[in-house]
């Protein structure tokens, strides 16, 4: 079965010729992933193919939470559709006393008036697992508080830019909730929101009108036996996507 690389491969051209799609939001939520602690400052903007080259000729890696995730950045690196894109705005959050995990970073269209705002899911740490945990009785955890901050700002900051927001797993519901209870102004610039097989809410959340407004936007997508993507309530329309691994680890 194709993949991710398969994909880069097919694909390899600019999206002036072949527009942004579902994939193209798989991989750039992907990319929250990587380990790129100490080798972009939170104000820079730098090319994936530059940000690359740092990381190679760097002397320290930060954690690898996939083992492909290098010749992933590789791939992205060297490719038509992906090198120019200008990444910003990194940041890593581990807060242990707050049980609160949070990472996202903001990727600049090159060909478009667009950015891509990506959250990380549940790293390997027990803290990242602890505050999933806590999503399934307490109305809100504070990466979902972090990751409204963060789109606000984001937001402000590029003021002339439509807005996609992703994330995988946990970053999938930052994206659903920072989408749902930003500012306004935020939201109407919003053109679409990616849920990578993320978990749902509490009644609390998808009860309220914003959630309600904000739902029409929301794309989901989980593998055909999805458990992580099913947790909790969805409102939402989805697509089931065919996968060659078994049970838990399709959420991979």
């Amino acid at each position: 079965m194709s993949n991710i690389f398969d994909y880069l491969l097919w694909r390899d051209v600019s999206m002036d010729l072949l527009p942004f799609n579902e994939i193209d939001n798989l991989i750039l939520a992907r990319f929250s992933y990587f380990p790129l602690d100490g080798f972009i400052k939170n104000e820079e903007k730098v090319t994936i193919h530059e940000l690359y080259e740092r990381y190679v000729n760097g002397k320290v890696r930060g954690r690898i939470l996939q083992p492909e995730d290098p010749n992933l950045f590789k791939a992205l690196a060297k490719s038509t559709r992906f090198s120019n894109f200008l990444v910003t705005r990194y940041i890593n959050k581990f807060v242990p006393e707050e049980e609160k995990q949070f990472a996202a970073v903001t990727i600049l269209f090159s060909n478009s008036n667009t950015m891509y705002v990506s959250y990380r899911g549940t790293d390997s740490t027990i803290i990242g697992w602890k505050e999933d945990f806590n999503m399934s009785f307490s109305d809100v955890v504070p990466a979902q508080k972090e990751a409204v901050l963060y789109l606000n700002s984001i937001a402000k900051e590029f003021k002339k830019r439509d807005i996609i927001v992703g994330g995988h797993s946990k970053g999938g519901n930052l994206a659903v909730y920072s989408s749902t209870f930003c500012d306004e102004k935020v939201q109407n610039r919003i053109i679409a929101i990616y849920n990578n097989d993320g978990p749902g809410f509490c009644d609390d959340v998808i009860e309220t009108p914003e959630y309600k407004e904000m739902i029409e936007k929301v794309h989901t997508y989980i593998p055909q036996s999805s458990v992580i993507g099913r947790l909790m309530n969805h409102r939402e329309k989805y697509t089931v996507v065919k996968s060659v691994q078994k049970g838990i680890m399709q959420h991979d």
